[in-house]
């Protein structure tokens, strides 16, 4: 079973450590944390399109393959608190966009497919870079996750889009 709700050690065995650290040079970089924060938010949006798609009949027969992206949007958002809290010490706070919500709402499946596409596109190459950036192997091991899960996600929404709308 894939381990949406596992319950990771990472989060409370490292808040010790961290708080009996001195603040590290990632801590100090203002430009990461604006990066996480827009993470945070992408990833957020990112999982009400999924769930949208999910409530749309065109798209019925491929309910689990959403689904799979749904709940992999809902660990995203769980790795990046984590990874927050390893940089910074604290966690950060939810983020509620409800104007997200009503835009994805008035926008054809069609579209909606592919802005999800294309949007998934640009995060491989932001969570590559973000990969890259990390000096610790816990920080590297979340973004390896989410850079992985981006790119099947990637492969199968572009299977969708040409199932139904190609």
């Amino acid at each position: 079973m894939y381990p949406y709700n596992r319950n990771t050690q990472l989060y409370h065995s490292r808040a010790k450590e961290t708080q009996a650290e001195k603040p590290s040079l990632l801590a100090q970089d203002k430009r990461l944390e604006e990066l996480l924060s827009l993470a945070r938010t992408e990833a957020t949006e990112t999982t009400r399109k999924f769930e949208t798609l999910l409530d749309r009949a065109e798209l019925s027969e491929a309910g689990q393959i959403l689904r799979t992206m749904y709940l992999d949007g809902k660990k995203h958002l769980r790795l990046l608190q984590e990874v927050g809290f390893l940089i910074f010490g604290t966690t950060p706070q939810e983020n509620e966009a409800c104007e997200t919500e009503e835009a994805t709402e008035a926008t054809d499946t069609c579209a909606l497919l592919e802005e999800l596409l294309l949007a998934e596109m640009d995060d491989i190459s932001f969570y590559r870079a973000l990969l890259f950036a990390m000096t610790e192997a816990d920080l590297r091991n979340a973004f390896f996750e989410i850079l992985t899960d981006k790119q099947n996600h990637t492969v199968a929404l572009s299977h969708l889009y040409a199932k139904y709308f190609g």
